[in-house]
């Protein structure tokens, strides 16, 4: 979970605000954002960053070792609590709730270590304009959430979405369907490995399906697509140069449709993919990164066979047999599907075989 989670418990008093911070202690909040005096009694993990929300008058009589950071309540109590902080960081809380909130909190980024940005409605233009400024600076954009349920829209605004999410005090029950939803919206790591072709030759025609999705693949992203549970082979996506036709920038040319997608511990066919289900966008590095399926496109075309070895597992591919289809090679490197011979080493995913509607099961299967 690279996004940074605060539970604020800012508004609590008293037995509350114990049992608010002991929850806080067992779940995967990373920070906690406190008023002065709450933290009496408690002794924060070491793994929790502890924010206090002070007025400049609070921020000079502040002495607690336990704070990291302090917060200004708003922007025009932030030149006190500057004066009053030290050597800590400092941070602001902006409400934004018009275009001139708005411009007031975006001319503090690089101004502040922290921007707590809460706003009034949920739309997340207004979002996107204050990453914008924060780029580049040293300010780390933090977003108030109205509710849970807009945790995954929120995590994607610009792509990277912002650096930190604020649970408040009313939804802290709601901190552990935060960190999931983080945690799949974030990329997951697993090993890709180099596979040595030992058979690649044309078989005649076949369907094939292409998946399009509703996201842009890098240059060194594909799809790891296998005709058996064993693994597959990295297939780059359509955005290398193709002297005929544009590029397709979202689309994988993915094989015959009896083909397997893996993902990170499913996988499915080509044909049962359908609008709206999840996919990953796989590098060479062996990163992982959903996507959503916007539809797949079936059609007739000349089928070739790729067939590669990693120590004593057998993966193979069925791909269009065309020039401009590509695949990853062990180095990282796109190759032509024409270029591909016996000996060629190509990158791609082996795994346990045995599915079961995608699944991993437990139970001996053999597939050739």
């Amino acid at each position: 979970m690279d996004t940074t989670l605060w539970a604020d418990v800012t508004r609590l008093k008293g037995d509350a605000t114990e049992a608010a911070l002991a929850h806080v202690r067992s779940s995967d909040a990373n920070g906690v954002l406190v008023r002065p005096g709450q933290l009496d009694g408690w002794e924060p993990l070491a793994r929790i960053t502890v924010a206090c929300l002070v007025t400049g008058e609070e921020a000079v009589r502040l002495d607690d070792a336990r704070v990291d950071v302090l917060v200004a309540p708003s922007p025009k109590e932030l030149d006190a609590v500057r004066a009053a902080a030290g050597s800590r960081p400092v941070g602001v809380r902006c409400e934004i709730v018009d275009g001139d909130t708005m411009n007031e909190a975006a001319a503090l980024c690089g101004s502040v270590h922290v921007l707590v940005a809460a706003f009034a409605d949920e739309t997340n233009i207004p979002l996107e304009l204050l990453l914008a400024r924060a780029q580049g600076t040293r300010t780390q954009v933090y977003k108030e959430l109205l509710t849970s349920a807009e945790t995954a829209s929120v995590a994607g605004v610009l792509e990277s979405g912002p650096a930190g999410l604020v649970v408040g005090a009313g939804h802290l029950a709601d901190l552990a369907k935060v960190s999931a939803v983080l945690r799949t919206e974030r990329y997951a790591q697993l090993d890709l490995v180099p596979l040595e072709v030992v058979r690649s030759e044309p078989v005649g025609m076949g369907y094939r399906g292409c998946i399009d999705t509703t996201h842009l693949f890098d240059e060194d992203e594909g799809m790891v697509i296998g005709s058996t549970s064993s693994g597959g082979i990295l297939v780059c996506a359509e955005v290398h140069y193709l002297p005929y036709m544009n590029l397709r920038p979202f689309r994988v040319n993915a094989g015959a449709v009896h083909s397997y997608v893996f993902g990170t511990d499913t996988t499915a066919y080509i044909t049962d993919l359908a609008a709206g289900e999840k996919c990953y966008a796989v590098n060479p590095s062996g990163r992982f990164r959903e996507a959503m399926v916007g539809r797949v496109k079936v059609e007739l075309r000349p089928l070739r066979l790729v067939e590669a070895r990693y120590e004593d597992v057998t993966v193979n591919v069925f791909l269009q047999d065309d020039w401009h289809v590509r695949v990853m090679s062990a180095e990282g490197k796109p190759l032509n599907l024409t270029e591909v011979v016996p000996g060629t080493r190509l990158l791609g995913r082996v795994t346990e075989p045995g599915r079961h509607v995608g699944i991993k099961v437990d139970e001996e299967i053999s597939e050739f």
